[in-house]
């Protein structure tokens, strides 16, 4: 039975977008609870035209969600292709399908903490979805995820933790399990390497969302595997000499084990596109990369 909170009567969703912090109500409402920490997002205005960012084009991009993909609602879809180059859902997607995972422990809208071990429902989910606080269960979600093999770590409540969906993934047989965790709960990372060592498992840690991190958080999430820098220019300057590849320049990637370099260049091996290899000197940034200006770091 759902024992979580509601606000005005209602239970809602709570995200991250643009450096913002929004809730979706169970009627669609959108509420801004913190005002966008970026000015401009390269990215967004490549998909969605979007030159500034204000609270009007938070409330709007989630709009467009939820009309066009059904976030946070009952008509969420699972049936979507790549969208970017080097996305959390991309990498974790490709793994899986090549055998490097055996599933991947990832957050949905609806359902909280999941175990998937199907290239498209690690797509589906993750390839528009946005840093995720808080959720409730819809049902609907839940049935359209177990059709699709995956595994809802807490049905009654949609609960948001990595480290039980870790070790709920050994007790279903994985041993090489791939798990994101955004910036605002980096602290799971040092548990899960934790229940790592503790296992004999192969964990493999995608810290996203980071835009909102700061300095406090780097012992956490310099042990992971990969990381999208977001918007955060103090994070890739701060991790910039432990990183051994960058992946690309509009929201930088950085990539800080072997076992992650080595994933990403077979993972490259499949690319239809052109692409540069060329020696830097880290962080490597250009006018157009995203920069957050009004982040709190200390």
């Amino acid at each position: 039975m759902w024992s979580g909170e509601e606000v005005y009567g209602m239970r809602y969703h709570e995200t991250l977008i643009m450096g913002a912090i929004a809730r979706v109500y169970e009627d669609e409402s959108i509420e801004v609870i913190s005002e966008p920490k970026l000015q401009h997002c390269t990215y967004m205005h490549r998909v969605y035209g979007i030159r500034k960012v204000c609270e009007d084009v938070v409330k709007y991009v989630l709009k467009l969600k939820i009309k066009e993909y059904g976030l946070f609602t009952p008509k969420r879809r699972f049936d979507l292709g790549r969208i970017v180059a080097f996305g959390t859902s991309e990498i974790m997607s490709w793994g899986i399908e090549k055998e490097f995972f055996d599933c991947a422990v990832i957050v949905c809208d609806g359902a909280g903490t999941i175990i998937a071990r199907s290239p498209q429902l690690v797509q589906g989910v993750g390839a528009v979805m946005n840093g995720l606080l808080k959720t409730y269960p819809i049902n609907e979600v839940i049935e359209s995820i177990e059709k699709l093999e995956g595994f809802v770590l807490d049905k009654d409540n949609a609960t948001i933790d990595q480290v039980e969906g870790i070790v709920k993934a050994i007790e279903l047989g994985c041993r090489k399990i791939a798990v994101s965790v955004i910036g605002l709960r980096c602290w799971e990372i040092s548990e899960i390497r934790r229940i790592e060592d503790r296992y004999s498992v192969s964990v493999t840690v995608f810290s996203t969302c980071n835009t909102l991190t700061k300095a406090s958080c780097i012992t956490y999430i310099e042990k992971a595997d990969y990381v999208c820098t977001s918007a955060n220019h103090m994070l890739r300057k701060a991790l910039a000499k432990k990183t051994l590849i960058q992946l690309g320049v509009t929201i930088p990637v950085y990539i800080l084990t072997n076992k992650m370099k080595n994933l990403v260049l077979e993972y490259m091996k499949d690319f239809d596109e052109q692409f540069i290899i060329r020696r830097a000197t880290l962080p490597y940034e250009e006018e157009y990369t995203t920069k957050c200006t009004q982040c709190e770091w200390l």
